[in-house]
């Protein structure tokens, strides 16, 4: 990650490898939005995503035991994961160069590595798409926690980075991030997350739409790279990323990330390697704390360990909510609806919202109509792909009121 001032290097350890080597089911379109009367049926709610983390085809260009038969028919019955999803927005160019060859190679034969950080990313990989996507940039940067911190939101360098995003302390201040005894920032999925994007915007803008430049300082910081923009620029060089003279660290650390890229859009069919299955739905969902209160008092209405609930909000280090601040705590949506169905959830959410019980022969468009509501709200708020509902589920219903 980088710093204040020039942004300079203060990336996290990452395994340092030699420079040299070669080496639901879809809506009735008869049916408007909101129409299904439910009914007591739960088979829309069954787990059963298929894996498609085999290899389907051709043979891997760097693994041998990856299976050559071609079963792109049965792929095509299975309900696509988040790498799939991925897989299909990924679109920066990979060129095919030594170093990007290595760790290519190097990724597809460490395959414990590739699966421990993947499992790893699954809590919040899917929240990182979403902001990645809603600001319409590179799908490649949702990855990039894979190269600075292996998807450890505990995360701490020795230079003093740290979280998923590894911020340095100067830098995230610089972008927002609040850095007090008992909370970091740097730690918090929801505001460093933010914060980051935000510095790849800026980068971006400052090297004139160039994303590779943008990547590259990301880690060494916006000086080194428009000084080395500059003596090429002196020396009539061409000032593409792969000519600059840039730290041996930051020379490796681009194409890292568009190894991984690639890797990731071939998954399954040219390259062999075990990507943790995810579904491509969300995972967490945002409470919003607006007063001080302990970790485990949330978790405890919620139904969640105090250590669970820390896992997902690493930035409470001290495992408290801030005084008179917008905590955005984050949690899995069923753990979301038992929060609001506590007697006290009130007192320190700063939404409100009520427990509904489906009963059988309701509808999206009557709870709508009941509540001064849309049904596309009741959707967005529990995360409804579409409007199937069931006897016995519980929705949360929002009001138009808050308690801030």
């Amino acid at each position: 990650m980088v710093n204040q001032g020039d942004l300079s290097a203060q990336t996290a350890s990452v395994q340092s490898l030699p420079e040299d080597a070669d080496h639901q089911c879809e809506v009735d379109k008869r049916l408007f939005a909101g129409s299904y009367i439910a009914t007591g049926s739960n088979h829309h709610n069954l787990d059963q995503t298929p894996d498609i983390n085999a290899p389907t085809s051709s043979p891997a260009d760097f693994h041998p035991n990856i299976a050559a038969s071609d079963t792109s028919e049965q792929a095509e019955d299975q309900e696509p994961d988040l790498w799939d999803l991925l897989a299909s927005e990924l679109d920066m160019k990979v060129p095919n160069n030594r170093t990007i060859r290595y760790y290519k190679r190097w990724y597809v034969n460490n395959p414990y590595h590739v699966e421990k950080v993947t499992a790893r990313a699954e809590p919040f990989l899917y929240y990182i798409y979403q902001q990645v996507n809603a600001r319409d940039l590179p799908i490649e940067l949702v990855l990039l926690p894979f190269v600075e911190s292996s998807f450890d939101q505990f995360a701490y360098s020795h230079k003093g980075a740290a979280g998923l995003w590894q911020f340095t302390e100067p830098t995230g201040k610089t972008f927002g991030l609040e850095i007090i005894k008992g909370y970091d920032g740097r730690r918090d999925i929801v505001y460093s997350t933010d914060a980051a994007l935000d510095l790849l915007e800026y980068l971006y803008d400052k090297f004139d739409g160039n994303w590779l430049h943008a990547i590259a300082a990301y880690n060494t910081g916006g000086g080194r790279v428009r000084t080395a923009i500059k003596q090429n620029k002196k020396q009539g060089k061409s000032t593409d990323f792969w000519s600059l003279k840039l730290p041996k660290e930051t020379r490796h650390y681009v194409p890292k990330l568009l190894a991984m890229a690639d890797l990731v859009k071939h998954h399954g069919y040219r390259y062999d390697i075990p990507l943790h299955s995810i579904k491509a739905e969300p995972v967490l969902e945002e409470i919003t704390i607006s007063r001080r209160v302990k970790l485990g008092t949330v978790a405890a209405y919620s139904g969640l360990s105090s250590k669970e609930l820390y896992h997902f909000n690493p930035g409470y280090t001290a495992g408290y909510t801030r005084k008179n601040k917008d905590n955005k705590i984050l949690m899995p949506m069923k753990n979301k609806t038992q929060f609001f169905e506590h007697k006290n959830a009130r007192t320190y959410a700063k939404q409100n919202y009520e427990v509904y019980d489906i009963q059988a022969g309701d509808s999206l468009n009557q709870l709508a109509y009941i509540n001064n509501i849309s049904v596309d709200i009741i959707k967005q708020v529990n995360n409804l792909s579409d409007a199937t509902i069931f006897a016995g589920q519980k929705l949360l219903i929002p009001h138009l009121t808050s308690n801030d």
